[in-house]
């Protein structure tokens, strides 16, 4: 046996040729480009430039995210917290406060997390904004909060809010009612990078009810929209190419052998 079918062998015992996860992972980035050029084409003109930047970071993660194999979570190293890590209130209450409350509070940054819109409960705008108590926001009370906690102890905890491109505009313009609160308000705009990927991923791998076999495949190109039956069989050369608008099935039991697929469904000889 040679050392490439000693290698596809190896492969398929890990679920699949190393080349078929390469072409897998080339159609789903050609399918994810095509996807974004769809959203940036709805970018306004003085947004395009921004998106454009947006989308190349996402394009690098998402390209990343093929690459990597393996859990992303080692599950057997993960261990229960120790017993005492997690304390109730009563307890924490008991044993009082410590001297130097004032320098441990300074080292505290209060962060929430203000991307949400209020359109699950019927409201516009962010979430943050919503009055839910005599005609004060969730926003107001969290600053109530913390404005009192820097007026008991004398202290100057900030509050961070993680904006995102929904509530970034509406967030900015409501802080200015805050301007003579004792608390420090900053805020950031969290990563624009659209969550498409899943669906992506999903949509390709429908495709294929099986893996092929391909253990005397030589090379293997596949372009469009190209659905595989099971126990596919693939040896030498074999080249898929779906025509815009076509869709090739290969159906179950097929054995393609030096062939080239065309959208019109012809099998030539390679």
């Amino acid at each position: 046996m040679s050392a490439l079918v000693k290698d596809f062998s190896k492969a398929m015992s890990q679920a699949g040729s190393s080349q078929f996860q390469e072409v897998i992972r080339q159609e789903l980035e050609y399918s994810m480009k095509v996807e974004l050029d769809k959203i940036l084409a709805t970018a306004h003109s003085n947004e395009i430039e921004h998106t454009k930047k947006d989308l190349e970071g996402f394009k690098k993660l998402f390209h990343r995210f093929l690459q990597e194999k393996g859990p992303s979570v080692d599950w057997g190293k993960i261990q229960r917290p120790p017993e005492d890590s997690i304390q109730p209130y009563e307890k924490i209450k008991a044993r009082g406060l410590p001297d130097n409350i004032a320098s441990v509070l300074n080292k505290l940054v209060v962060v929430k997390l203000n991307g949400g819109l209020g359109t699950s409960m019927g409201c516009k705008g962010p979430k943050s904004l919503i009055g839910v108590r005599n005609e004060n926001t969730f926003l107001d009370l969290t600053v109530q909060q913390i404005e009192h906690l820097n007026k008991s102890y004398n202290t100057d905890v900030p509050l961070v809010l993680m904006n995102s491109f929904n509530t970034d505009d509406d967030t900015k313009k409501i802080l200015q009612k805050y301007s003579h609160s004792r608390v420090k308000i900053y805020t950031f705009n969290q990563s624009r990078y659209q969550k498409t990927s899943p669906l992506v991923v999903q949509d390709y791998l429908r495709r294929f009810e099986s893996i092929p076999d391909m253990l005397e495949l030589d090379h293997l190109t596949v372009s469009g929209d190209v659905t595989f039956g099971k126990n596919v069989s693939l040896k030498g050369t074999v080249i898929i190419i779906a025509n815009h608008g076509d869709r090739i099935d290969i159906p179950a039991g097929a054995l393609l052998e030096n062939k080239i697929v065309s959208g019109n469904l012809r099998i030539l000889d390679h």
